[in-house]
C-alpha cells in the first residue's frame, strides 16, 4: 500500500466540509499562497484558520486567506477529481442552481429534497436556501408541499410566524389553523405536513394538552428508525413542550434523543439549538456547572456550521452573557442589551429563549442602569405584538417582578390585577391546599407574585405561612422558584417565632445554593436574607460555615449595598412610607394594610420624628435620597 505525505494531506483535506475543502483546493491549484475571500466564503475561511492555525491564517482587515506554501506544494500534486469538483462549483447549491438554469426543475427538486428538504436552510443557510427557492417557478412552489413548507420554515427562521401560517393555510386549507385537527387527520395530511404543523405550533407558543401529546407520540412511530433528521426534529419540538410545562426531567431525556438523531444527521445548527435549550433548563434547575458545560457544547456545535449564522451567534452571545452574569460579571449582558437586542428580538425566537432573555436582561438592566431603563427594555418587546401576542403575560410578569424589587408595590399590584386570570388577589387570599395542585406555569407565577405582595403588606397573616408551605409541596414548582419559597418559608417562620424551623430552612437553602452555584433568583428577596442573617437567634448559627458565608458574599456582590433603614424604621413604618410614596392617602394605606386610619397616622408621626421631617413629601424625598425607596 503506497503511503506518502501528499496522499495523507489529501485524505485529511477530504475530511473537511465541502466549503472549506473548496478553499483549500483553490489555494492549491496553481500553487497560490493567498486568496481573497468573498462575503459568502468568510465563515468557511475563519473556520479553516481555526482548525489548522499552523497552515492557514485569515486576515479580517483585507479578507484574505493565507496558506503555508510548503503544504500547498505537497498538496498540489493530488488535486484530483474531488478537488476539481470543488473548484468547479459543483457543491449542493451549485448543482441545484445548474439544474434550474437548464430548466430541469424536477431534478432540482429531487436534489433539494435529498439535501434537507424542509430543513435545507439548516444545512446551507438562509441566503442559499432563499436563492434556491426563488429560482423555482411560482406555480411549482405553490404545487409542491416540500417547497411550500421550506418557504414557511424560512419565514419561521426570520421570526415571521404570521407569514408562515399564511403560507400553510394558503396551500393546505383553513384546517392548518388547528394543530389538533391536522394531527388527527392522518388520512388527509402526509406525515411531513403533520410534523411541520407541530413544529410551527412551538413557534406560536401554543399549549399542547395531554391528549394531543399522546397523538403526537403516535405520529412519531410512523417515522423510520433511521430517519434521523425528522425524528430529531420531532424531539426538538417536544423538548420545547416539556420546557413550557416545566417538566425538566422529561426535557433532559427528550434532549438526549434529539441530540443523538441530529448528530447522526450531521445537522450541526440543529445540534446547537438542542444544546441551547439544555442551557435553559440547566439554569432553570439552578445548575451552574452543568450550564457551563452545555454552553461550551453549544459553542462547538455552532463552530461546525459551514455557513455564516449571525442570528445564532447572537443567541450564543446571550448564553455567554447569562453565564457570566451568574458568575457575578454583568458587563457582557449589559453590552448585549445595548448592542444586540434589536436584531435579536426581531429574529427567530423560541419561547424558552425569550424567557431567558426577559428574565436575565431585565434584571441586569434594572440593577446596572435603573428601573426606568429596565421597564423601557421590556416595553420594546411589546412592539412585537403586531407579530404575536404570545409573550404579553411573560413581559407583564417581568415588570411586576421589577416593580416589587424596587418597592413599587401598588404599581406592581395594578399590573397584576390587569391580567385576566382566575388567580387573582381574592383567590390567593383564600387558597391553601389548592396552591399545591396548580399545574399551569403562568398560574403558579401569578400565585407567587400575589403571595409576595401579601408577605410585604401582611407578613403576620396566619394563613400565609400555610400557603407558602402548600406551594412548596407542589411538584410542578421549578427549582429556582422552590429556592425562593424556601426563603419565604424561613422568613415567615421567623416572623411567627418558630426559630428552629427558620434556622433549618435557611441553612438548607444556603447549602443548596453552595452546591448549585446559582443565586440570582434570590436577588429580589435579599431583604429577607438580611433579616434572617441579622436576627441573633438565626444568623449566627446558620452562617457558621465558610461555604454559607461565601454564598452570602456572592449574593451581596450583586447588590451595591445593604439597606440601612431597618435600624431607623420598623417594617410596618416602612410599608406605610412606601405606599405614601406611591401617592396613597391615609385611607388608601389603611385599606391596603388593613389598619385603621388612626394607626396609619401614628406610624407616619413616628416616621417623621425618626427622619427629622415635618411633612410627608419631605419624608418621601429624604427616603428616596437614602435609597430606601
Amino acid at each position: 500500500m503506497r503511503s506518502s505525505l501528499p496522499d495523507l494531506l489529501a485524505d485529511l483535506v477530504n475530511l473537511l466540509p465541502q466549503d472549506e475543502r473548496a478553499l483549500v483546493y483553490r489555494l492549491a491549484k496553481g500553487y497560490q499562497g493567498s486568496l481573497v475571500i468573498t462575503s459568502r466564503e468568510r465563515g468557511a475561511a475563519r473556520r479553516l484558520a481555526r482548525k489548522l492555525p499552523r497552515t492557514f491564517r485569515y486576515r479580517d482587515e483585507d479578507g484574505t486567506l493565507v496558506a503555508d506554501r510548503n503544504v500547498l506544494a505537497q498538496l498540489e500534486s493530488v488535486v484530483v477529481q474531488d478537488g476539481d469538483e470543488a473548484l468547479s462549483g459543483t457543491g449542493t447549491c451549485a448543482q441545484i442552481v445548474a439544474a434550474q438554469e437548464q430548466g430541469d426543475h424536477r431534478r432540482a427538486l429531487a436534489l433539494f429534497e435529498e439535501n434537507g428538504g424542509v430543513y435545507f436552510i439548516h444545512f446551507h443557510g438562509n441566503d442559499a436556501c432563499l436563492d434556491v427557492l426563488n429560482r423555482f417557478p411560482r406555480a411549482m412552489v405553490d404545487a409542491e408541499e416540500t417547497l411550500t413548507m421550506a418557504l414557511a420554515m424560512h419565514a419561521l427562521k426570520a421570526g415571521n410566524v404570521t407569514h408562515a401560517r399564511y403560507l400553510m393555510v394558503q396551500h393546505f386549507g383553513d384546517e392548518m389553523h388547528s394543530l389538533d385537527t391536522v394531527i388527527s387527520r392522518r388520512e388527509s395530511y402526509p406525515l411531513a405536513v403533520r410534523q411541520f404543523r407541530f413544529l410551527m405550533a412551538i413557534y406560536e407558543d401554543q399549549p399542547i394538552p395531554n391528549h394531543l401529546r399522546e397523538k403526537l407520540f403516535d405520529m412519531l412511530a410512523e417515522f423510520p428508525i433511521d430517519d434521523h433528521l425528522h425524528r430529531g426534529s420531532f424531539y426538538n419540538a417536544m423538548l420545547s413542550v416539556c420546557l413550557q410545562r416545566r417538566e425538566l426531567n422529561e426535557a433532559e431525556n427528550i434532549a438526549k434523543r434529539a441530540l443523538y438523531h441530529y448528530q447522526q444527521a450531521q445537522a450541526h445548527l440543529l445540534v446547537f439549538y438542542i444544546e441551547l435549550h439544555c442551557v435553559v433548563f440547566s439554569l432553570q434547575r439552578g445548575m451552574l456547572s452543568e450550564a457551563e458545560h452545555r454552553v461550551q457544547a453549544a459553542r462547538e456545535a455552532l463552530d461546525r456550521v459551514p455557513f455564516e449564522v449571525p442570528a445564532d451567534r447572537r443567541l450564543m452571545s446571550l448564553l455567554e452573557g447569562v453565564l457570566a452574569y451568574e458568575k457575578g460579571e454583568p458587563d457582557h449582558l449589559v453590552r448585549f442589551v445595548a448592542e444586540e437586542f434589536d436584531k435579536f428580538a426581531y429574529g427567530e425566537i423560541w419561547p424558552a429563549v425569550v424567557e431567558l432573555a426577559l428574565v436575565y436582561c431585565s434584571q441586569v438592566v434594572s440593577r446596572q442602569v435603573g428601573l426606568g431603563a429596565a421597564i423601557s427594555f421590556l416595553d420594546k418587546w411589546r412592539v412585537q405584538e403586531w407579530r404575536s401576542r404570545r409573550f404579553n403575560t411573560a413581559i407583564t410578569m417581568r415588570e411586576v417582578e421589577l416593580l416589587q424589587n424596587a418597592n413599587r408595590w401598588q404599581a406592581a399590584a395594578d399590573r397584576l390585577m390587569a391580567i385576566q386570570s382566575r388567580i387573582n388577589l381574592t383567590w390567593v387570599e383564600t387558597a391553601e391546599e389548592a396552591l399545591s395542585r396548580l399545574v399551569d406555569p403562568n398560574e403558579i407565577e401569578l400565585a407567587m407574585a400575589w403571595l409576595r405582595h401579601l408577605m410585604q403588606h401582611l407578613p403576620r397573616r396566619p394563613l400565609l405561612r400555610a400557603q407558602v408551605e402548600a406551594l412548596l409541596r407542589n411538584e410542578h414548582i421549578g427549582e429556582r422558584d422552590r429556592g425562593r419559597l424556601r426563603l419565604w418559608a424561613a422568613y415567615l417562620a421567623r416572623v411567627h417565632r418558630d426559630m428552629t424551623r427558620a434556622r433549618h430552612l435557611f441553612a438548607a437553602l444556603l447549602d443548596e445554593l453552595a452546591r448549585i452555584g446559582v443565586v440570582t433568583h434570590l436577588l429580589g428577596d435579599i431583604g429577607l436574607v438580611d433579616a434572617l442573617v441579622d436576627d441573633k437567634r438565626v444568623g449566627p448559627q446558620v452562617i457558621s460555615t465558610a461555604e454559607r458565608r461565601a454564598i452570602l458574599r456572592k449574593l451581596h456582590g450583586f447588590a451595591p449595598g445593604r439597606e440601612t433603614n431597618s435600624t431607623v424604621l420598623t417594617p410596618q413604618e416602612l410599608r406605610v412610607l412606601r405606599l405614601v410614596a406611591e401617592g396613597g392617602t391615609n385611607k388608601f394605606v389603611a385599606r391596603q394594610l388593613r389598619l385603621s386610619e388612626v394607626t396609619v397616622k401614628f406610624h407616619l408621626t413616628n416616621t417623621y420624628r425618626k427622619m427629622g421631617c415635618r411633612r410627608r413629601a419631605e419624608a418621601v424625598a429624604a427616603a428616596r435620597s437614602l435609597g430606601w425607596l
